[in-house]
Parts: structure tokens; C-alpha cells; sequence
């Protein structure tokens, strides 16, 4: 008699409650995967790393952090694990910038049930689950790299006020918090947020600092 297949065991890292709650589901109803664990965060993430867990789905916009740091990390203490981006696409670089990070695929948030679920099976059998959408991105940024092609410059660049509230959002410093470093007001960190996402053309915490840092504005500490 043969022995049953070890059922493939699935980590989940996202921050959209719902989001997670529906991965959590797809995996559940699949016959041969089980949820190893879910998080919400980064750190929580760094916690649900084990020999156990076979694939890795994140986010990269996470509350204290940029999930392409968890890719690193995994990818580091697990070499045989899966992982598999699931996000909104903000743009061609923060898309190569996962995948150089060690990430096997991308699944664009909204991907129907069928489709993520494909795309874990996908990858538990060596292939690179990424959207058509996200794909092409991957190809223009390329032919940019290959052609020598920089970023342009920021139009508007960021206030020194605003560099310095990015620094810390980037340390992972709460709203609140970075209100009490600067003597102001929660409210007015989040008007200072909302011109730098404008200035920056992103809409998340984690890919205004991607952007910053490409165009060196900020500098992360190793």
C-alpha cells in the first residue's frame, strides 16, 4: 500500500483581515494543505518560520515593515521553501525587488479562489505562479535595466519634515509615535503621510519607503 502524500503546509502573512481569512479558507478546503500558521505582521511572520511550513504567502505592505525583508529572512534560514507575493502591484520595482529578494511568485490581491490556489499547487511542483499583469512589468523593467535606464527624479521632491517623519515610519514607529517624537499632532503626521504618498505616486507605507530609498532620500540601516 502506498503511503499518502505529506499534505503540503501553508504560512500566511497579511494584514487585510479579510484577505487572510479568505487564503486561510482556499487552503482549509484544498485535500491535500493545511494552514501552518498566520500573521499579521512582520514580526509575527519571523515567528511562523519552522522546517514545517512548505510555502509562504505574504504581503509586502505590512504594518511594521516591508514584507520583501521576511523573503530575505525565509529565504536565508529556509532555501527549500515557496514563497509567494501576494499584494497589489505598485509598480515594476518593488515587483523585481521581491522576486530578486527570493520570491517564486506573485499573485495580485483579488485573484479569484481557483487561481490562488492554483498558484500555491504551481509552485510546490517548481514553477513560478506570477499574474500576466505583473509579468509584463517584470519584462519592461528588465529591457529598462538592460538599456541602462534610471529612475526618473521626484517632481516634487520631500520636506526635510517630511524625510524625517519617513525615517521613522520606516523604523516602524507607530502614527502616535512619531507624533510624540515631533511635538505634533497624530492628525498632523497623517496630513504629512498623504502629501508624501502624493509626492511619491504610492499608496502604502512600504512602498513610499521603497521609493524614498531608491531615489535616496532615506537610507536604511542594514
Amino acid at each position: 500500500m502506498i503511503k499518502d502524500q505529506p499534505r503540503a503546509r501553508i504560512a500566511i502573512v497579511e494584514d487585510e483581515a479579510i484577505l487572510r481569512e479568505d487564503l486561510a479558507r482556499i487552503v482549509d478546503q484544498a485535500a491535500d494543505m493545511d494552514v501552518a500558521g498566520i500573521g499579521d505582521t512582520l514580526e509575527a511572520g519571523r515567528g511562523l518560520l519552522s522546517g514545517g511550513v512548505d510555502v509562504l504567502l505574504i504581503d509586502l505592505a505590512l504594518p511594521d515593515g516591508n514584507g520583501v525583508d521576511l523573503i530575505r529572512e525565509a529565504r536565508a534560514r529556509l532555501p527549500a521553501i515557496k514563497i509567494i507575493v501576494v499584494s497589489i502591484f505598485g509598480d515594476a520595482r518593488s515587483v523585481v525587488n521581491a522576486i530578486e529578494a527570493g520570491a517564486d511568485g506573485y499573485l495580485l490581491k483579488g485573484a479569484g479562489e481557483q487561481e490562488a490556489e492554483s498558484a500555491i499547487r504551481t509552485v510546490l511542483e517548481g514553477g513560478a505562479p506570477i499574474s500576466p499583469a505583473v509579468a509584463s512589468h517584470i519584462l519592461l523593467r528588465m529591457r529598462e535595466r538592460a538599456a541602462g535606464v534610471r529612475g526618473e527624479p521626484l517632481d516634487a521632491p520631500l520636506t526635510e519634515k517630511e524625510v524625517n517623519i519617513l525615517n521613522d515610519l520606516a523604523k516602524g514607529f507607530r502614527y502616535k509615535e512619531v507624533a510624540r517624537l515631533h511635538g505634533i499632532s497624530p492628525h498632523t503626521v497623517a496630513d504629512h503621510v498623504k502629501s508624501i504618498y502624493r509626492k511619491l505616486a504610492v499608496n502604502s507605507r512600504s512602498e513610499a519607503v521603497f521609493e524614498a530609498v531608491q531615489a535616496g532620500l532615506i537610507r536604511l540601516n542594514d
